[in-house]
């Protein structure tokens, strides 16, 4: 049974980490440790930012050498189209950042309530739990017609995750209550902090980390650390739910879109780790001579730290210092609906078999 324990002892020494934090600042500083506040450049800052990144190059390395037994991870080549994507997506976190630095108030335009980037992050969810719905709709007739208990597993897995979904998109949208006119009922009006008809709200600061916290161990980790498994390791049908480098290279500009949640060791090692791990899986498509992969994976990790590094940097001109996460759940909810197609495409066919970075080539 494969057990990373070395990845778990970090794991463990980061929520140690964290709580020592939590008690510098507020006894030290006395501050309140998860609370949106403006990024420093500090001396404690940069001592803040080495622990993290200390931290997370730890838990990477330790992952690496717990799965150093299962033999060296595959990476193949990626389709036209999924390299397409992947640099469309890069570059439209440019174009998001250079808006910011162009126009500021534009920048918290399209990030508000009912705007563009609202609607589409919702969309993009919706589509994701589609996705899954019409799987679970596929695996309950597979089920039904005696392929046994992996395809019960698979339907009761896919509808569970349309559901999940589909309320993220309607917390994202409160619950369409601008658009019907609903008014908040009088038991949300002193809870919301934003007085609106939606549950994320009651606590913004957990909501929003449990949810990124989240996003980053499906989309990025469990990419990552399935390229090690997954030669080792056959659940049959199930095997259609691990998430693709795809998913973690089209989903991994979310990483950078920080700013009043910055100063909390959580978020910087989410983006310290994607960097590294970005970082990890070009090198592998180097040493395999995948050329355009390793340019697309290494061209990525420097843009989160180019991009994280404005918003850090350039905090003051923010018009609402959380703008930047509106962006980053755009990126989240594209990369749920690439997987959500993902697995829907694999589960269609189920005889294919499956490869590291997808359905594809690139989605092996």
């Amino acid at each position: 049974m494969f057990l990373p324990r070395r990845f778990l002892s970090v794991s463990l020494l980061s929520v140690l980490a964290m709580a020592g934090l939590v008690l510098i600042e507020r006894n030290l500083f006395g501050l309140r440790y998860f609370s949106e506040r403006v990024p420093g450049v500090e001396p404690y800052n940069l001592w803040h930012a080495w622990v993290a990144l200390s931290l997370s190059l730890a838990a990477v390395q330790g992952f690496t050498r717990d799965a150093a037994w299962l033999g060296a991870p595959e990476l193949r080549l990626a389709s036209g189209r999924e390299l397409g994507l992947c640099v469309a997506g890069w570059m439209l976190a440019v174009l998001m950042a250079l808006v910011f630095v162009a126009d500021p108030l534009g920048f918290s335009l399209l990030a508000r309530e009912d705007g563009l980037v609202e609607w589409a992050s919702a969309l993009l969810i919706f589509i994701a739990s589609g996705f899954f719905a019409f799987a679970a709709v596929g695996q309950l007739r597979v089920a039904r017609s005696g392929m046994g208990r992996r395809a019960w597993m698979a339907a009761a897995f896919a509808a569970l995750l349309a559901l999940c979904f589909f309320v993220v998109g309607m917390e994202e949208i409160s619950w369409m209550q601008r658009v019907f006119g609903i008014a908040t009922p009088e038991g949300l009006l002193a809870l919301n902090k934003q007085q609106e008809l939606n549950l994320h709200n009651i606590s913004t600061g957990f909501s929003e980390l449990l949810y990124y916290t989240g996003s980053f161990f499906l989309l990025t980790l469990a990419p990552f650390v399935w390229l090690y498994l997954r030669k080792s390791i056959s659940l049959g049908r199930l095997d259609a739910f691990a998430p693709s480098v795809l998913v973690l290279a089209a989903s991994a500009p979310m990483a950078a879109f920080n700013s009043d949640n910055w100063s909390m060791l959580p978020t910087q090692m989410m983006v310290m780790m994607t960097v590294i791990i970005l970082l990890m899986v070009a090198d592998i498509a180097l040493r395999a001579g995948h050329w355009r992969e390793f340019i697309v994976l290494t061209a990525g990790a420097i843009l989160i730290v180019a991009i994280q590094e404005l918003f850090i940097l350039q905090a003051s001109t923010l018009v609402r210092l959380w703008d930047p996460t509106e962006y980053k759940e755009f990126f989240i909810a594209l990369g749920l609906a690439i997987y959500g197609f993902e697995t829907w495409s694999r589960l269609r066919s189920p005889a294919a078999r499956l490869s590291p970075l997808g359905s594809r080539p690139l989605a092996g």
